[in-house]
């Protein structure tokens, strides 16, 4: 069965988690592989599986390349046992991945809980890798939409994952049903600091707070509960390369400039915040 035909069959049990991010009807049918809102607003879904909800692509500095070298090191384990202990806290089987980037840990995520998964990213190159490849999952669907608008049901979802990408703590309350779970990954201090300390010896980049942004998410979720993973990563050369290439810290930076082989082991230092709301 091609991609489209499988997302298409896919929605057509999923319509009541869906909402049009136009008009805000829900969506009634699916039909000539697309997507079609109560007021007849229509989304089509793409031959690789996806359904692009944008009213136009929204630029930015996540290339396919990048994104590839991501895809590549995420694949090889970097977030392994942070994504194993999501799998874990999972509350039900309605599940979205807020900034799923290129889909590699939304799948690893699904493959260990049974459940339906609804993954989006604002990047097209994004979704695009994320429905590319031969993982490709009839339990999963992936969009090209707005954090802002999310094209999603309120009071439907079971939980919200949220890995190292923005929030909007608004939307999210808004999908959840009552009783609904928010899962949010946020770095600390030492993450990638091999790599922070490679490229930024000295000044202001040497260094990572990462208070701002968790105190914000208490802010919002007092009775959150906060945990730690904290380990080493090996790399091989080709890995070390890859991982220098994906992250944000060394975007304004050329590569030539360092010894990237000296990179043999990455720090991953993360917390995993659970609330239910």
């Amino acid at each position: 069965m091609k991609k489209n035909a499988i997302s298409a069959h896919f929605l057509k049990t999923q319509l009541t988690a869906l909402r049009c991010p136009v008009c805000q009807t829900p969506f009634v049918q699916v039909a000539d592989n697309a997507l079609i809102c109560q007021k007849g607003h229509s989304f089509d879904i793409a031959k690789k599986g996806s359904v692009f909800f944008l009213k136009a692509p929204v630029p930015t500095e996540y290339t396919t390349d990048m994104l590839a070298k991501r895809q590549h090191v995420i694949q090889a384990g970097l977030f392994a046992p942070v994504l194993n202990r999501i799998a874990t806290l999972l509350q039900g089987t309605a599940v979205i991945d807020a900034g799923c980037g290129e889909g590699s840990q939304i799948k690893t995520i699904a493959a260990k809980h049974v459940g339906h998964y609804f993954a989006f990213d604002i990047s097209k190159p994004a979704i695009n890798l994320a429905v590319s490849g031969a993982d490709f999952r009839d339990d999963t669907a992936f969009f090209v939409a707005d954090l802002a608008h999310m094209p999603f049901a309120s009071n439907h979802f079971s939980d919200v994952i949220n890995i190292l990408s923005p929030s909007n703590y608004q939307e999210f309350k808004r999908v959840l049903k009552p009783q609904g779970q928010i899962i949010k990954v946020m770095p600390n201090a030492n993450y990638l600091q091999e790599l922070r300390h490679l490229v930024y010896p000295s000044g202001t980049k040497a260094t990572y707070d990462p208070k701002p942004v968790q105190d914000h998410f208490k802010a919002n979720f007092p009775q959150a509960i906060f945990e730690t993973l904290k380990y080493d990563f090996p790399l091989t050369p080709t890995l070390a390369a890859d991982l220098f290439a994906m992250t944000p810290l060394t975007w304004q930076v050329a590569p030539e400039r360092f010894d990237i082989s000296a990179l043999t082991t990455i720090t991953v230092d993360l917390s995993i915040a659970s609330v239910t709301i």
